[in-house]
């Protein structure tokens, strides 16, 4: 047999990542760290392989194991996705790769039907979390980290425009609600990073699906078509639309839909930066990269000039 030749690969975030070689075979090694979160990604991995089952090229899918694992526990604190290592760069969303991708959203929302075990997206991820924060978590001190006080005052100083932002979020749920639109599979953030060109064949493929759920296709086409988190840029879209609906078919993208999901991960990223600092924390790279970025998001004013609350 031949020996494994294994690289560390210093790519993404929110795992590490090596490529191995085994003889000609090239594979592409993601560890995640046991957790809360380990049954979401063990079940979005399953979702992924099991489009990978039924010939969907447009993700890649992670090799299953010979229990039949997306995602294998290997020690009390680990687990690892093995996928075919694609050759290749990342898409441009500044460019005609958009369209590229945008065959690939496409062909994702044309698969059918959806697994009955899929997981199903529901709003207000960490919301009751960020709402019981706002109401009574600002009072005192986080004085447990150097960016702590720095991210409380932030956000008791622009804690209305946060509270603006929910109830916004709130209406749109409740217009979703009585929709009929069926739902699709989704990526959730088919963005250049997690999108590449493949060399041999030009086509793109949509990696990093960790958060492959069953919803609106509008969570993927917000991305899609703004190209970006914090708000629409204004590109021209008529060529990105047309190669989405040449796989996907002639569908109107709604735009409060994609309002709501830009209002669900705005709350979103403010709602996990509030947790990190208002916990322990130490000075780092990552931290000092943290607060930068929380500060792109609050005050809300700045991606949502609509809300005339500060």
């Amino acid at each position: 047999m031949a020996e494994a030749v294994v690289t560390y690969a210093p790519l993404g975030h929110g795992s590490h990542n090596w490529s191995a070689e085994v003889g000609e075979s090239r594979w592409f090694v993601k560890a995640y760290r046991s957790g809360a979160d380990s049954a979401f990604f063990q079940a979005t991995q399953a979702s992924t392989a099991a489009l990978g089952d039924r010939g969907v090229s447009c993700v890649l899918a992670p090799v299953r194991s010979r229990g039949g694992l997306a995602l294998v526990p290997v020690s009390p604190s680990w687990e690892l996705a093995i996928f075919p290592f694609v050759r290749g760069r990342n898409a441009d969303f500044l460019s005609s790769d958009r369209e590229l991708v945008a065959s690939a959203v496409g062909e994702l929302h044309a698969f059918g039907p959806v697994p009955s075990d899929a997981l199903r997206w529901a709003p207000g991820w960490l919301q009751p979390e960020l709402r019981a924060r706002l109401a009574s978590g600002l009072s005192g001190p986080w004085s447990e980290g150097p960016y702590g006080e720095r991210a409380r005052t932030l956000l008791l100083r622009c804690r209305s425009g946060i509270e603006a932002l929910l109830a916004l979020s709130d209406r749109l749920v409740a217009r979703l609600e009585s929709s009929s639109e069926p739902w699709v599979m989704t990526h959730g953030e088919p963005h250049g990073g997690n999108s590449m060109i493949d060399s041999s064949t030009g086509a793109a493929v949509l990696i990093d699906c960790d958060a492959m759920l069953v919803a609106p296709r509008e969570r993927d086409l917000r991305l899609l078509l703004h190209a970006s988190h914090k708000g629409p840029r204004g590109l021209d879209n008529a060529a990105v639309l047309a190669a989405y609906h040449r796989a996907a078919g002639p569908v109107v993208p709604r735009e409060w839909v994609m309002e709501l999901f830009r209002a669900e991960w705005h709350l979103l990223e403010i709602a996990r930066y509030a947790e990190q600092f208002a916990a322990p924390h130490v000075e780092s790279a990552d931290t000092a990269a943290r607060i930068v970025s929380l500060e792109s998001y609050v005050p809300v004013t700045q991606n949502w000039p609509e809300l005339n609350a500060a």
